[in-house]
């Protein structure tokens, strides 16, 4: 084989020239965009700017409200319950004793619910829910962990000392005399590899201005003092960004819209008139002046029924309002669809209204909102929930509530492993029932779907639902009742057991 020929040239990189991007041109309507990074002293002024109008906006505006709401009851709904899934085979010990393990431990965890907050006024799954809605509403959240002494605790009543406290995200702030310090960033001391060490919350006095300030380390060793969290959408981000905050001008012109609308309505049904004049001599003439318009008829207002004679030279016309225009109800859905894209959740769940759609596009878009919910749910269990009963379950080992049995390693050892567990949702419910359960008992058919999964769905645990269907069996034939599925065509086909699906229009 003959030798290749050697190149005489050889091609150096990056000799071609790149096209312009139109994204960094400065003319035409780019002119005068010129976007600007805020400095670090303006950031947390704008933060709290934008967290402030996002409050007044959910405070204020129904579809706001709405959009927190839907976020709030689908992603959290009744609240999340743990289930626990202790791998016994990695900590050496027997299923029974795991299983053992996981009851005491459900069972403590339930009790501690009750009172969660150190004030008593919510349930954790309170807790949970006023998490994610300000996590919505600031873009944040914050719970500072209090480990309450045992006298306190005996005088209360509790069985636990830990209980959460929550703080308004607008009472973590900068100290005056830290604001230099490139350590703090608004309102935490941050490490040199980033990592929280602490957070300033203000206190204030009985008229509400904020005095002084509270330092709260982040941790005490492995246990977390402050539980505060956003959702991370920029890079070096330390602050929480409110939901709304890409809509808070879009939803402030929508309520104008809206108010201004109402009030053209308002005065239509009120049926304003004005007399007109034919005599320019009449201009500037009032009753009770003397002259020419002593004699003169005048009207401020018109009664029910009353019919008006108005003077030489005058008419009688009406006010008309020709409010809201023919573009009023598009428009207005636009608006909402813009606000319902940047939420994740489709405008019909806003307006909770689903009059105008049919079966294949509400469930293509609860599909799509779905996805945002369980985003949102998972988030909040890795921040929130299992950090939180990480330290329940160490109170609940410390207190004897549930114990290791001898040889396993210890509680500090393989903490992890002992406090593994799923939590399981609230039910989300059914679109079309009869086509989602026919979906499901194929899946578990074919083995795409286990009863665990499926029964997580739905908001239960598997095991206390075969415990009780084993129940519900025995009593069924205590009492000479025909078992679900006892016939021929039932048992070969499970489907036969449903009725005939109804009639859905649009599907």
């Amino acid at each position: 084989m003959a030798a290749p020929a050697v190149l005489r040239h050889r091609l150096r990189p990056g000799q071609v020239r790149g096209v312009r991007r139109v994204a960094a041109s400065h003319g035409g309507t780019l002119g005068n965009w010129s976007p600007y990074r805020v400095s670090p002293h303006q950031e947390p002024l704008d933060r709290e700017t934008m967290q402030a109008r996002s409050e007044d906006i959910v405070a204020n505006d129904g579809h706001a409200t709405s959009v927190r709401d839907t976020i709030i009851i689908n992603a959290i709904g009744t609240g999340l319950t743990p289930q626990s899934a202790i791998d016994y085979e990695a900590l050496g010990i027997t299923e029974d004793q795991a299983r053992g393990i996981e009851k005491a431990q459900e069972r403590a965890f339930r009790l501690w619910q009750r009172e969660a907050h150190v004030g008593r006024a919510m349930h954790f799954q309170d807790c949970q829910q006023l998490s994610i809605g300000c996590v919505v509403t600031f873009g944040e959240y914050a719970w500072v962990g209090r480990m309450l002494d045992e006298a306190t605790r005996l005088r209360k009543g509790r069985r636990f000392s830990f209980a959460l406290q929550d703080i308004h995200p607008i009472r973590l702030k900068t100290p005056t005399d830290r604001a230099l310090d490139p350590q703090v960033r608004d309102g935490i001391l941050l490490d040199e590899d980033g990592e929280a060490e602490g957070y300033w919350f203000t206190n204030s006095d009985s008229m509400g201005v904020l005095t002084e300030y509270h330092f709260v380390p982040a941790r005490q060793g492995h246990r977390q003092l402050v539980f505060h969290a956003c959702r991370h959408r920029e890079p070096e981000q330390v602050r929480g960004i409110p939901l709304l905050a890409p809509v808070i001008k879009l939803f402030r012109d929508k309520y104008d819209f809206l108010d201004y609308e109402i009030i053209a309505q308002i005065i239509t049904a009120s049926f304003p008139i004005a007399i007109e004049s034919e005599n320019p001599k009449d201009h500037g003439v009032h009753q009770g002046t003397g002259g020419a318009g002593a004699d003169k008829r005048w009207y401020q207002g018109v009664n029910p029924g009353q019919i008006l004679y108005p003077n030489p030279g005058e008419k009688v016309s009406a006010i008309q309002s020709n409010r809201p225009g023919n573009n009023f109800d598009s428009f207005f859905k636009l608006i909402l669809k813009t606000l319902g894209a940047v939420a994740g959740i489709p405008y019909n769940q806003i307006l909770k209204d689903f009059s105008d759609t049919n079966y294949s596009s509400a469930r293509a878009a609860l599909l799509e909102a779905w996805r945002v919910y369980q985003d949102y749910r998972a988030w909040l269990v890795r921040r929130f929930c299992q950090p939180v009963r990480e330290h329940v379950l160490e109170e609940a080992w410390l207190r004897g509530m549930w114990s290791i049995p001898a040889g396993a390693p210890g509680f500090y050892e393989q903490m992890d492993l002992y406090t593994a567990c799923r939590w399981t949702p609230p039910p989300r419910g059914y679109v079309d029932p009869y086509k989602e359960i026919q979906s499901q008992v194929r899946g578990l058919e074919s083995g795409l779907y286990s009863w665990s999964d499926l029964l997580a769905e739905q908001g239960m645990d598997w095991e206390e639902a075969f415990q009780q269907q084993a129940r519900e069996r025995r009593l069924r034939e205590s009492l000479d009742l025909p078992l679900p599925g006892a016939g021929d065509s039932h048992e070969t086909d499970p489907l036969a057991m449903m009725p005939d699906p109804p009639t859905i229009p649009g599907t």
